[in-house]
């Protein structure tokens, strides 16, 4: 690639796009075996069963709330993560979860500024430069590693370093961006809330509650079954969420059905539709319309997790949430079931 061509190309995109005011991408590189994308979207989600559907770059973007759009395109023995609008919120639990036993290449600003190139692998930092892409100050266990694309960020201008940053994720991706891909029907990975602080690889739940995480995992498939539909009902009629979408999947799990891809979409669109802002107080001191969230992302989790097998247990996480005030007694429930 003709880096000095690929900047070009790249300033061009910026000014005809979304992309100069907010925006990240993600390089993830797998050298020995090709990176399946349920596993990445899984681990997007902390764990929780994922949403990933067909669609449209440019139809993603549209969708301003509070919900993650990720935009996955494979190569070889990696994966591009294009992600619309504001980045991932919580960057170093991202970095931590995309990068384990990976190497991975990062750029992403926001209206604000935010500008960030990082190369990392395993979870440690090689090299970053951060704020206006200061070349000046550059860090990492390994800057050395990263001498060429210090060189290619030079750049008189910002709007030069984010072209030049760009052409740095091409040159690692394999892959460039253009017009005619924003309108290129392709998966799209939906999710609903940064992975939580301090949450490490495979299951956001599991760093939280790793006692009852185990519990459940070890209860016996029928009684975990049973206690994710007791937990699906208790959840809909605490918050009025006996909606037909959420009727519709739950009947069908009950009576042993499959439920149709139109109706995990609309169970998804619904449930996404519902989203607030982010909330890192105490649940108890939460808005209603987030606690309703809560119980709807918990919702949806469970159901998807009855789909396959009823190993899935990261709804618990949001559960936590909504049930704050009862949240003992529930564990208590969970401790009691029989393994």
């Amino acid at each position: 690639m003709q880096i000095d061509e690929a900047i070009r190309h790249y300033r061009n995109l910026l000014d005809q796009t979304w992309m100069g005011e907010g925006m990240a991408w993600t390089v993830i590189i797998a050298d020995d075996k090709p990176i399946e994308l349920h596993e990445i979207a899984t681990s997007l989600s902390g764990g929780a069963p994922p949403e990933v559907w067909e669609d449209t770059p440019r139809m993603a973007t549209d969708r301003i709330n509070s919900i993650n759009y990720f935009i996955p395109v494979k190569s070889e023995y990696r994966i591009n993560l294009i992600e619309p609008g504001l980045p991932h919120t919580n960057y170093s639990e991202f970095i931590q979860w995309m990068s384990a036993g990976r190497r991975l290449w990062s750029a992403s600003w926001h209206t604000k500024g935010g500008e960030q190139l990082i190369y990392v692998e395993n979870g440690e930092v090689l090299f970053r430069i951060g704020e206006y892409f200061n070349v000046h100050m550059p860090f990492g266990t390994s800057i050395t590693a990263a001498q060429r694309e210090l060189e290619i960020m030079r750049q008189p201008s910002l709007s030069e370093s984010k072209a030049a940053a760009l052409a740095i994720m091409e040159l690692h991706g394999g892959f460039r961006l253009n017009l005619e891909w924003l309108d290129s029907p392709g998966p799209v990975i939906a999710v609903d809330q940064p992975i939580p602080a301090g949450a490490t690889p495979p299951s956001a739940f599991a760093s939280a509650e790793p006692k009852l995480a185990t519990h459940l995992r070890q209860a016996s498939p029928t009684a975990r079954r049973s206690f994710l539909i007791h937990l699906t009902e208790r959840l809909a009629d605490r918050y009025d969420l006996r909606i037909p979408e959420v009727t519709a999947v739950l009947d069908q799990m009950c009576s042993g059905q499959r439920p149709t891809p139109a109706e995990w979409r609309d169970l998804a669109s619904e449930t996404m539709y519902l989203a607030q802002d982010h909330w890192f107080g105490s649940p108890a001191d939460a808005e209603p319309a987030w606690l309703r969230w809560q119980a709807a992302i918990a919702i949806r989790h469970a159901l998807r997790s009855l789909d396959t097998g009823a190993e899935n247990v990261e709804a618990l996480l949001s559960a936590r949430n909504a049930l704050h005030s009862e949240w003992e007694s529930l564990r208590d429930e969970i401790l009691a079931l029989p393994q």
